[in-house]
């Protein structure tokens, strides 16, 4: 494994499958053919400091002084004779990316892939670049288990599906495109699998603790087996999605919200209904995502209402209190002119997905064919113990609202009327 992954001359670079076969080493020593070059910088991420401290930083620790290099214990940084370096850091929540705004590496190292969101490995890929000639990469590791696994299979599903064989390149768009070599956008892409026979140093005794593991687990670890995830939806399952591939007409659209706290992302899904009679009646025709402070969020409703149209119901979760109750009326404000919902979130977050789910689970819910796919379809797959569950709340929120038959205004908070009843370029 190790030496077909140091061969790979491809952009990108995933090396996936079982526990053991060596895959930290290779991410520790693959940058090391580059620090002959006092320009090389190289940053190597783990999820969290305790698992760099671990595995990675040991690792360097035992490779890297042989060779000359000594190490800045509080920036965590190699600094090689030439004057190459290679960083090791965290990320432990998705806006720590921020942190590497105005960074600059030709390299760039993952360790344990699916623990990373979408966003953060294409954020953290924007800041490769090289103005000395070096070539700029990305490599990554990864088991197929973890918190955010469905958008790593679905990047790599050419190799994952055995439609390409191991360390055959192919070539992406940077929208995620299948292209030819020569296309003036082209960027290579390879994946390595790795297996227990790879690694001679392992003992028995470690083959025998994967053994016992649950047998799904033990498929992922043991196996290496990408598909060994794919029963353990319980609400939403990876493969009853249906895909569209242009968006439908629509008779009702709405854009639901899950504001996020904390660190949470903040999700806007856009619903399409085609209208009783239609199979499948419910489309999922736009999904955004931004992590950053309240005047942002505010700034991204407001955009994306304007976008959207006058004619797409905006739906916002309503916290608790007087102050869910200000936080509702300065949205209502700021959107005035478009048809504006809030309401309090209340009861077990799975009660409220159950409608939406159900809809999914018939195949009567679609996706127009996007980037964000993977992403929106993991959270769901994960639901309820996913990390993040924005997009399912926002989901099952603008699907309640277009299936409903009592719609509230906003100039009269509470007030209900039929089916049917409302009023134009004014607020519900």
């Amino acid at each position: 494994m190790q030496s077909d992954a140091l061969a790979c001359d491809a952009y990108e670079l995933l090396v996936g499958g079982c526990a053991g076969p060596g895959k930290s080493e290779f991410l520790v020593v693959d940058p090391l053919r580059w620090t002959g070059h006092k320009a090389f910088r190289a940053i190597l991420f783990r999820n969290t400091f305790e698992e760099l401290e671990r595995s990675l930083i040991s690792k360097a620790r035992r490779l890297y002084p042989p060779l000359g290099a000594t190490y800045h214990e509080s920036r965590h940084i190699w600094t090689f004779p030439s004057g190459a370096q290679i960083g090791f850091s965290y990320l432990e929540r998705e806006k720590d990316v921020h942190r590497y705004q105005g960074g600059e590496w030709q390299y760039l190292g993952f360790d344990e892939l699916p623990h990373f969101t979408d966003y953060q490995y294409r954020y953290l890929s924007s800041r490769l670049r090289s103005s000395s000639g070096l070539p700029v990469r990305i490599r990554a590791t990864a088991n197929p288990d973890g918190p955010h696994l469905e958008w790593v299979r679905e990047r790599w599903r050419l190799w994952i599906d055995k439609t390409a064989l191991k360390g055959d390149v192919r070539w992406f768009s940077p929208d995620g495109e299948v292209v030819t070599a020569d296309h003036p956008d082209a960027l290579s892409r390879s994946y390595v699998p790795g297996y227990l026979r790879d690694n001679p140093y392992l003992s028995a005794e470690y083959r025998k603790q994967l053994m016992a593991l649950d047998p799904v687990t033990r498929a992922k670890l043991l196996d290496g087996d990408w598909d060994a995830v794919v029963g353990e939806g319980k609400l939403f399952h990876r493969d009853w999605w249906v895909y569209l591939d242009n968006a439908p007409a629509c008779v009702k659209r709405c854009r639901g919200w899950d504001l996020g706290a904390g660190g949470d992302p903040t999700v806007g899904v856009l619903l399409g209904d085609r209208g009783a009679g239609t199979v499948p009646r419910w489309v999922v025709l736009d999904v955004v995502r931004h992590v950053g402070p309240p005047h942002e969020v505010h700034d991204l409703i407001a955009k994306t209402a304007a976008r959207d149209g006058r004619d797409v119901i905006v739906r916002l979760p309503q916290d608790p209190g007087q102050a869910g109750k200000d936080q509702a009326l300065t949205y209502r404000r700021e959107l005035a002119g478009y048809t504006v919902v809030t309401k309090p979130v209340t009861g077990d977050k799975t009660v409220r997905a159950g409608g939406w789910s159900s809809q999914v689970g018939a195949q009567n819910a679609a996706l127009v064919r996007a980037p964000w796919n993977a992403t929106y379809v993991a959270e769901h797959h994960a639901f309820p113990d996913a990390t993040h569950e924005d997009a399912v709340d926002a989901s099952a929120d603008a699907f309640g609202e277009l299936a409903q038959t009592v719609v509230i205004f906003d100039d009269n908070p509470g007030q209900s009327f039929g089916a049917g009843h409302r009023r134009g370029a004014r607020g519900r």
